[in-house]
């Protein structure tokens, strides 16, 4: 009886244990992350809709372009296209296109990813056509898309349709067949294979558009293909966004099958983030500037903080049409009079870099300090004070006739920054500047009304292309330009340096361009570079991006 009793024990503890081992086996890993994600929500998935970084973000996610950009080389690689040719003139690309790859839809009801079907029944799979009408949708006036600038002057007939001037079937794209998509070119340059990564570039399914219409982007509407699906969205501030693994993903090297089952994107403060990390319940966390002293001093925070090259220049603007602003002479003064190093050391401290120049140095094609030592804007409160006294002198006016206005949206980081750069101008320039602010969305649509403005420029694709241009300093987007600033010797260095044929050519032009901008006839002031810091929880291995997004599927959770 009791030696019965013990095997019957010695079995139940077994089979306890092998089901402990297959519950710990089938517990989803499980990914909750605040980064770049804002304490408000996230405005749109809608590729032909999309703007800002946490859009962006979920979108790379949720569907894969014809190119996928590395996060961490920043280099152009196969995303949804095995390859692509080019024409002898550089202007036509012809794109083989993965014939594998199923539209999904997350059901609720299943707990599961399953593969949609047409109106007749027969599985759906992305082809070149779904990138035709993409393409073609983030380029018409009718979806009016905010980065419709960015994307019009790209491909030949873009310009005309996306004005209103032209026809779409001008737009020089042609799906040949299900597999292979042909796009030429308005112009011939090696930028081009960067833009075909860019989520306005994306596949879009046209039949869930034209049913569900703005609400396509809905998870029990919303039809992606890329190596995670859309499960929950809770909309709102302080709500939240969940992606799952798309089993259906066929992986490829460049974007292979995510070893994590969800992602969970939630919209907090980075305040709030931090406290979150520290008890345990977010796996990634921002880290406010006012904590880095204390990450840094702690054995357990300093293990988990990493500092990367960031993505964006922050900058001021000036308004060339107010006083003392129409003068080039004023612009470089007060550019000069910021002492960069005190920001970025005094009031900032994660390792953010003096900017001389507006483009980033990580970016193909940018001139760097190394190179052109003498080149773009230094600090010298010196040179600034005689600069600004030869000003005054020429048009008979003192420092007390102007009464100045510094603009930024409502965020402590550039109050602070404002506050310091006042003092500043006030000690060496005699100046009195008032601060104004405003909401996110008030800032940006007025900020060309006041004398100077506080702006940040994070690369969309990774070229010096995307700064010099697409940021709104060439007179073709003067719309864009809230500097309302224009040179036309800037313009045809910008232009020579996006048609050169090497990189080094391109690096010389863009320098001359440079000195334009910021020094010889500056529209605005570069202050520093950004720099990326979060913190990440034992037991998860990650790569640390380059680029203005995370490509989840390479992390991994062992904990």
């Amino acid at each position: 009886m009791k030696k019965g009793l013990f095997f019957v024990l010695l079995l139940a503890l077994f089979v306890a244990l092998i089901g402990g081992v297959v519950g710990a086996q089938d517990e989803p890993k499980v990914l909750v992350t605040g980064r770049q994600m804002g304490s408000s929500d996230i405005p749109t998935i809608d590729p032909a809709l999309a703007e800002d970084v946490p859009s962006v973000q979920v979108i790379d996610e949720l569907f894969v372009g014809l190119v996928r950009i590395n996060e961490e080389t920043a280099a152009a690689e196969p995303g949804m296209a095995t390859g692509w040719t080019v024409s002898d003139d550089g202007l036509t690309y012809t794109f083989s296109i993965r014939p594998d790859v199923p539209w999904v839809r997350y059901n609720a009801g299943s707990g599961a990813v399953e593969q949609l079907t047409d109106a007749d029944g027969n599985p759906m799979f992305v082809t070149a056509q779904d990138f035709a009408y993409g393409i073609l949708r983030a380029l018409s006036p009718e979806t009016a898309s905010p980065y419709l600038y960015v994307y019009q002057p790209w491909i030949a007939g873009g310009l005309a349709y996306a004005s209103g001037e032209g026809a779409m079937e001008d737009v020089a794209i042609r799906a040949v067949d299900a597999t292979t998509l042909e796009v030429t070119m308005a112009r011939a340059s090696s930028v081009t294979p960067l833009i075909f990564g860019m989520w306005g570039f994306m596949a879009q399914p046209q039949s869930i558009i034209d049913e569900y219409a703005e609400f396509w982007i809905d998870p029990e509407n919303i039809a992606t293909y890329g190596p995670f699906a859309l499960k929950e969205w809770v909309r709102g501030d302080g709500g939240s966004l969940t992606m799952i693994k798309n089993p259906l993903w066929p992986g490829t090297d460049a974007v292979p099958s995510s070893s994590i089952d969800e992602v969970q994107f939630v919209f907090l403060d980075e305040t709030v983030q931090l406290t979150n990390f520290e008890a345990g319940t977010l796996d990634v966390s921002e880290v406010p500037g006012t904590e880095i002293d204390r990450v840094r001093a702690s054995a357990e925070l300093s293990a988990a903080y990493a500092v990367s090259p960031g993505t964006c220049t922050y900058y001021y603007g000036f308004n060339v049409e107010r006083e003392p602003f129409t003068d080039a002479r004023a612009r470089l003064a007060f550019s000069m009079a910021i002492d960069r190093a005190a920001i970025t050391e005094d009031v900032l401290g994660a390792g953010e870099i003096p900017a001389n120049f507006f483009a980033l140095p990580s970016l193909n094609a940018a001139p760097v300090l190394a190179q052109f030592p003498e080149g773009g804007v230094f600090s010298d409160a010196a040179a600034a004070s005689a600069l600004w006294e030869e000003y005054l002198t020429d048009v008979g006016k003192s420092a007390s006739d102007f009464n100045l206005t510094l603009f930024h949206n409502e965020n402590t980081l550039h109050s602070t920054i404002a506050q310091a750069i006042q003092q500043m101008w006030s000690e060496t320039l005699g100046v009195t500047v008032q601060i104004a602010t405003a909401d996110f969305a008030t800032y940006l649509d007025t900020r060309g009304n006041y004398d100077v403005y506080r702006a940040g420029w994070c690369y969309d694709y990774p070229d010096a292309h995307n700064f010099y241009y697409d940021a709104g300093f060439h007179s073709d987007l003067i719309e864009e330009n809230d500097t309302h600033w224009t040179n036309s010797d800037y313009d045809a260095l910008i232009d020579q340096g996006f048609a050169a044929p090497t990189v080094e050519e391109r690096i010389n032009l863009y320098a001359q361009a440079e000195q334009i901008l910021v020094h010889d006839d500056p529209a605005m002031a570069p202050i520093y570079y950004y720099v990326t810091d979060d913190l990440t929880a034992p037991g998860i291995t990650r790569t640390y991006s380059n680029i203005t997004r995370e490509h989840y599927e390479k992390w991994d959770i062992n904990r």
